[in-house]
């Protein structure tokens, strides 16, 4: 049987069913910290391969796709569907035949109001990347410079969740420890300012809870207000690999402030030049 017949496989257990589908859809080519160079006998990627991406047990993703009666933890199914990159329709249905329930909607922040001129805004800056995040870091707006730099945001819209739920960023965020405590650093401030913000404490409790460094990077008590000027570097997996450095430019428009409008402008890669990196190098 091949491996895409096996995927489509109905031996009663539905949900398994799925996530074998799912997994053999997955192109290994596309997905950082899979082993491109071994001899595969099926699409997509192994049960070992896609339980390291979405940081859960062996064990844990076993018995899911095994169909056996578990507890399943709703921060592990979130991460396992973004690891998937699976659509609202399929998350749902992960959900409802894992746990008997719908997962919780996706979140925006109060008060978006994104109108057309913003939107144009967006393309003007164009081929700079450039986005519209709510207050709660969740991308209403953006170009196709900032989808084609992280296609994650088709399918988890919140920058926070993405960075510190799902191992994809750990690769494409370069120095992901710096960026992970400016973070939380700017999340700590807005809950400061916005202290009856729903949102805010449920992203607060979701990040502390579902990752280790988190914890630990919050008990350090760091505070930033923005990341205005502060120069970045990525790695963009679905572009070979290249390594680019940016400046941050933060902007808010004046009408509706609790709005981030971000431009990522490149700009020279001044630790590149000082160990002899070709700019686009991959370190």
């Amino acid at each position: 049987m091949s491996g895409g017949e096996e995927a489509l496989k109905d031996d009663g257990n539905e949900l398994g069913r799925l996530l074998r589908f799912w997994r053999s859809r997955l192109d290994c080519r596309r997905i950082v910290g899979v082993d491109t160079q071994r001899r595969r006998l099926k699409p997509g990627v192994t049960q070992e391969e896609l339980a390291k991406l979405a940081e859960v047990s062996l064990n844990w993703y076993r018995a899911l796709e095994g169909g056996r009666k578990h507890k399943f933890s709703e921060s592990m199914l979130q991460r396992l569907a973004m690891t998937l990159r699976l659509e609202e329709s399929e998350r749902i249905m992960l959900f409802k035949l894992s746990v008997g329930h719908a997962p919780p909607p996706r979140r925006l922040a109060a008060g978006i109001s994104v109108d057309d001129n913003m939107r144009a805004l967006l393309d003007l800056v164009l081929p700079n990347p450039a986005c519209i995040f709510a207050m709660d870091w969740t991308v209403v707006a953006r170009n196709k410079a900032y989808e084609s730099w992280f296609p994650w945001v088709l399918l988890e819209p919140n920058i926070m969740r993405w960075c510190f739920l799902n191992s994809d960023a750990r690769e494409q965020l370069v120095d992901w420890h710096e960026w992970a405590a400016t973070f939380l650093a700017q999340l700590r401030v807005a809950i400061a300012q916005n202290p009856d913000s729903v949102e805010l404490r449920k992203l607060k409790e979701e990040i502390l809870g579902g990752c280790n460094e988190a914890r630990k990077i919050w008990a350090e008590n760091r505070s930033q207000v923005h990341p205005d000027g502060d120069i970045r570097r990525f790695r963009l997996p679905h572009h070979g690999g290249e390594v680019v450095a940016v400046t941050v430019m933060a902007l808010a428009p004046l009408r509706n402030t609790d709005l981030n409008f971000i431009v990522l402008l490149r700009t020279p890669d001044r630790d590149a030049s000082a160990t002899g990196e070709r700019p686009g190098d991959v370190s």
